[in-house]
């Protein structure tokens, strides 16, 4: 056979592929406007937003500061340290709910029975003496003050264990706020010649928190989102496209008369190659400009980088692919066995939030696929804006990922075509 005719056949069964594809509305969906939809629906939730809106963090204030307590022998009531840190609160625009008592979770109208049923995110007990211990009224035998220490109870909810982190940062750090501002006051009242002393024993330390010069521009939190999107482009569109190559054929009874035709198998093997890269390039470049688009993202546009990065990538995801067609017996079965592995791999390759934070064993194998050495890769060159040689290992785990997992869908493919 000619080269020049060869080359024919191998565009005419891509192209008949690709076609294919086209035609098919669920098709569309999975391998090329899923990713899509997964970066706009999490680019409009999350990658608009600059600084924490407090209000959506709903506290629930039990304060009983102003209950009757002993003090120094006699009984005292004083609200008002509590009282003003509660406006304070309300005026830092968290969402502040009072209640007489934190109680139990079944008894309606306590803050326990709140937390319990998702109504507040978390509840504040400012205890009875918070008044008398902040401003010092405790004294001893001989009338001298008595620095006593006041105990502020932060509960959160278990169950959310990602919202009760933020609640707790945010809450800490309004409550860090509000006790600079009475160090301020109480260290006013010393002599001029100690409050420079007395202010750095208060305040000791002072950390400050700048940005390393690693990019030229100020990034937001979706510029690093889409370039981690690439690697969901992998999974959705070249994994589950291969997948169903073999299995659609057969499926449709197309796969038989394929083989007898006078056509050499590699030739059709190439050709579906081919129009695997079409969909998965098609779908990067959709997923990329509806950043640009949508979101405005400031991105450094390696084009041989991520063009070739997107090439490697796509083989170890067409060669998965073409195993799964292999090994399922129709095109239900392989569309099954896609889900089954696509869905769990997309939130082990770094694209959502960092494998750091995850158990060692699950970092350990989310470092092991080659879509997360993409996702490092891209990251690295769009946002970082790091030269080609800085991402040179990423780019040979990919290339000989790549070449092994689709030699193994080769051979699949082979195996395959003599069981026939």
């Amino acid at each position: 056979m000619s080269l020049k005719r060869s080359i024919n056949q191998i565009a005419a069964v891509a192209k008949t592929d690709f076609l294919g594809v086209l035609r098919n509305k669920t098709a569309i969906f999975f391998t090329l406007l899923f990713p899509l939809f997964f970066i706009v629906i999490i680019g409009f939730t999350f990658g608009q937003s600059g600084e924490a809106d407090m209000s959506r963090i709903s506290i629930g204030v039990v304060n009983l500061d102003g209950e009757m307590i002993a003090l120094n022998a006699t009984d005292s009531s004083n609200s008002t340290i509590g009282d003003i840190f509660v406006e304070a609160l309300e005026s830092a625009n968290f969402t502040v709910t009072g209640y007489g008592e934190y109680g139990y979770r079944d008894t309606n109208g306590t803050a326990a029975y709140a937390i319990s049923r998702g109504d507040i995110d978390a509840v504040l007990v400012i205890p009875a003496n918070f008044t008398e211990t902040i401003t010092f009224l405790y004294t001893d035998d001989l009338g001298a003050s008595v620095p006593t220490v006041s105990h502020l109870e932060l509960i959160v909810d278990p169950t959310d264990s990602t919202g009760a982190m933020i609640t707790q940062q945010s809450v800490f750090g309004f409550i860090s706020a509000f006790i600079k501002e009475y160090h301020e006051i109480v260290i006013e009242q010393f002599p001029s010649y100690l409050q420079d002393y007395i202010e750095v024993v208060a305040d000791p330390l002072i950390v400050t928190t700048s940005e390393a010069e690693v990019t030229e521009a100020e990034l937001k939190w979706i510029d690093y989102m889409v370039p981690g999107t690439l690697g969901l482009v992998l999974i959705w569109s070249g994994l589950n496209h291969a997948s169903m190559t073999i299995a659609t054929e057969r499926t449709k009874g197309t796969f038989q008369r394929m083989v007898i035709a006078p056509v050499y198998p590699t030739v059709v093997l190439l050709g579906k190659l081919l129009s695997a890269l079409a969909i998965v390039y098609m779908s990067a470049f959709i997923m990329l400009l509806s950043g640009v688009l949508l979101f405005q993202v400031n991105l450094y546009w390696d084009i041989p980088v991520i063009i070739l990065g997107i090439f490697l990538g796509a083989l170890s995801a067409i060669g998965i692919g073409l195993i799964i067609s292999s090994l399922a017996k129709n095109e239900e079965a392989a569309n099954s066995i896609s889900v089954i592995i696509s869905v769990p791999l997309q939130f082990f390759i770094g694209a959502f939030f960092p494998l750091s934070i995850m158990p060692a064993a699950a970092e350990a194998f989310g470092n092991a696929l080659p879509f997360t050495k993409l996702v490092t890769a891209m990251q690295d060159v769009m946002t970082r804006n790091l030269p080609f040689d800085a991402v040179i290992p990423e780019i040979l785990y990919l290339a000989a990922s790549g070449v092994i997992l689709f030699l193994i869908g080769t051979i699949a493919y082979r195996i395959t075509l003599r069981r026939l």
